[in-house]
């Protein structure tokens, strides 16, 4: 059955028309992706036989829906299609129930998933100064294995030239180049897809000798750069100069042969072999006879007596003419005048210690940070010595051995960023002579910031910080780099050297914005000298945006501060209400208390003429009524004026049983009314929470 089956559909596409459905499909789908579903073709239950079909791309029969069942990568599936034209996968399908062919070509779409990358990180190449302008550079090109419209798009050209950084960049994707064909270099990108650098300038490698570029390649979704570095090669396109024009020296007819008198410094800008100087002697007193006196060294510049002067009393100067090339065929030589002037003067011998000294002993050489006391030279002469300048800041003291005699010992520890050069004057009868104390530097001064901490706004789109640390110490102990410290700069922060570029001018890429958006950014940047041993230090950098400054306040810190400002006015009101409470309080009680004061009177005044009326009503009988309300009177005023005003107490018998009406006269309405009135008193005067009863009490 499974034969016939086979036989069938090998040749059933012979004679049975088929059908197409083109599907479209982004490659990096992920695995499972339901991406078709065969029952919407038809609106009846339909049974599909696969005749052919992909590894990628399952089929369930059951269901008839098409899942993905591995990754479908468009760039390893069709490597060679940069122009996204064709890319397609293709199941093949027998309809049972319409005896067709059912073909479903999926349309493989690329998506950007792969970043651009260039063949190396740094590039060199090599000019000639003097060049020609308009000289084209081939540059090696960023590959992208995505098609084209998901390639390198932008190229972006950054270099420092005179303290400026330039950009030059050029849009594929637009054939656009921005205006930058007027710089001295800037990117070109020709019909053949070739990209060019191109010097639109002259060079000279005595004003400059090196260029750095750095080349970014972006895709509108990845970024990468690549440094290229252009040396400036030499030409012999300058002639020797000397450092001055004239020379004057002084010497005795006792100068011995061999003596250097002098070393002429001539010097080339231009580099090696064609910055070579050559010296030669022209004329001694106008005249070019080879002489038996003098000599100077041609590759040296050191003009040395090579004979005795004691029979040439009668000569006082001599002037000779120094001439100095390059050693170029037809080179016009620079010209110096020396003037040598012999006097009659007493004999001063310098030998100075193991420091270096110039050849012609006019300079001693001493490093810095010596211990006190080091050893500068030793002195005599035939007659008294005299040495200048006297006091106690020359930087050495003298130890006079003999009347002709005497070494120079050093008075500090030298320090070169203080004072970095002593001079020695030398007298003995009329004879002068002189050095000069070098003090040599070592490295021990580090880079200075102005600041640690460096708060920068970022208010633009492209800012540029020129870096400018101190270093105290000479030449490379004094020379300064800057480089980045820690590795987590955003991509958008470049440091060309001592330049920062902060350049948020990529509208693709908002980065920028959106990490100074959300907090402040700190970066370090470390300061190095060129010493042995390197000494550095780091300045922070904290890059924030003005605009979001408010947003600088936590939320939290708002909060609790108005939580805080209603609690003081909270315990401020409280005070308030507590301070009305008492005033009210106070007023209350001092109305209570002449109340009662009043109602004392009141029944002090009752009581007296309750008496009164009871001896005119009953006269001076002294009958047991009388006698009963008298001591009741009594036994009441005792209890309203007692300092403790007691409840009554039932339990306790007293002789007097004044609540019995009984007993008391019913018709004495006065007393009764009385009663009552003293009693509703006392019940005003007692606490709050006391229960009085007003069956029987004591009074206390």
């Amino acid at each position: 059955m499974h034969l016939f089956y086979i036989l069938l559909f090998l040749v059933l596409p012979t004679f049975i028309e088929s059908r197409q459905q083109d599907i479209s499909l982004n490659e990096e789908t992920p695995i499972g992706t339901i991406i078709f579903d065969l029952n919407t073709l038809s609106s009846s239950a339909i049974t599909y036989q696969l005749l052919e079909s992909s590894s990628l791309i399952s089929f369930n029969s059951t269901t008839n829906l098409i899942s993905i069942s591995k990754r479908i990568d468009r760039d390893t599936l069709c490597p060679y299609d940069d122009t996204c034209s064709k890319c397609q996968i293709t199941m093949k399908f027998y309809d049972m129930f319409y005896y067709d062919i059912l073909l479903l070509i999926f349309n493989i779409n690329d998506i950007n998933d792969n970043p651009p990358i260039f063949s190396s990180n740094t590039y060199s190449i090599s000019l000639t100064e003097n060049n020609i302008p308009g000289i084209k550079i081939r540059l090696s090109k960023a590959d992208d294995i995505d098609c084209d419209i998901n390639g390198v798009q932008l190229y972006e050209l950054t270099y420092v030239l005179h303290g400026h950084v330039m950009i030059s960049s050029i849009n594929l994707l637009h054939k656009q180049q921005n205006q930058t064909i007027n710089q001295p270099f800037y990117l070109f990108y020709d019909t053949n897809f070739d990209l060019y650098l191109i010097i639109n300038q002259t060079l000279d490698r005595e004003l400059q000798n090196e260029y750095i570029f750095t080349i970014t390649a972006n895709d509108y979704s990845h970024t990468i750069s690549s440094k290229l570095t252009l040396t400036v090669l030499d030409v012999n396109d300058h002639i020797a100069h000397f450092s001055q024009s004239i020379y004057s020296i002084n010497i005795s007819y006792s100068t011995l042969p061999g003596t250097n008198l002098l070393k002429l410094t001539a010097y080339d800008p231009d580099l090696e072999h064609n910055a070579r100087i050559y010296y030669s002697l022209l004329s001694i007193d106008g005249t070019n006879n080879k002489n038996d006196l003098f000599q100077i060294n041609s590759h040296t510049g050191e003009l040395r007596l090579i004979s005795n002067l004691t029979q040439l009393e009668s000569k006082h100067i001599f002037k000779l003419i120094i001439g100095a090339s390059d050693g170029t065929n037809n080179a016009i030589p620079a010209l110096a005048t020396v003037y040598i002037n012999i006097i009659q003067q007493s004999i001063i011998t310098i030998t100075f210690g193991s420091n270096r000294i110039s050849k012609n002993a006019s300079e001693v050489f001493i490093e810095e940070n010596l211990p006190n006391s080091t050893f500068i030279a030793y002195i005599t002469s035939d007659k008294n010595l005299q040495i200048l300048p006297e006091g106690i800041h020359q930087g050495f003291f003298i130890q006079k051995l003999s009347e002709n005699s005497l070494t120079l010992l050093t008075d500090r520890s030298y320090d070169r960023e203080k004072q970095s050069s002593y001079d020695v004057f030398i007298r003995s009868g009329d004879n002068e002579r002189n050095f000069r104390i070098i003090v040599t530097d070592i490295n021990d001064c580090r880079p200075i910031w102005n600041t640690s901490l460096l708060n920068l706004n970022i208010h633009s789109q492209l800012m540029i910080l020129t870096l400018n640390a101190t270093d105290y110490d000479d030449g490379n102990n004094g020379k300064i780099g800057y480089r980045r410290k820690g590795y987590m700069w955003p991509e958008w922060i470049q440091l060309i050297e001592n330049k920062l570029i902060i350049n948020c001018t990529n509208e693709t890429d908002n980065n920028c914005w959106k990490n100074l958006l959300n907090k402040d950014i700190f970066i370090d940047i470390e300061a190095y000298d060129y010493g042995k041993p390197e000494l550095s230090s780091v300045m922070k950098i904290r890059l924030y945006r003005s605009s979001t400054r408010l947003m600088f306040i936590k939320y939290e810190y708002i909060i609790v501060s108005i939580a805080c400002l209603l609690g003081i006015l909270f315990v401020l009101f409280m005070i308030c209400l507590c301070i009305c409470y008492r005033k009210k309080s106070s007023k209350k009680m001092k109305e209570i208390m002449d109340d009662n004061s009043t109602k004392q009177k009141i029944i002090q005044t009752s009581s007296s003429e309750q008496s009164s009326s009871a001896g005119s009503l009953y006269g001076s009988e002294k009958s047991d009524n009388i006698t009963l309300e008298t001591a009741a009177s009594c036994h009441l005023d005792m209890f309203l004026f007692s300092p403790k005003r007691t409840a009554l107490v039932t339990d306790t018998t007293y002789p007097y049983t004044f609540l019995n009406k009984s007993s008391i006269n019913q018709t004495d309405n006065l007393t009764n009314k009385l009663f009552h009135s003293i009693q509703n008193d006392l019940s005003l005067l007692t606490d709050t929470k006391q229960d009085v009863i007003t069956n029987q009490g004591t009074y206390v």
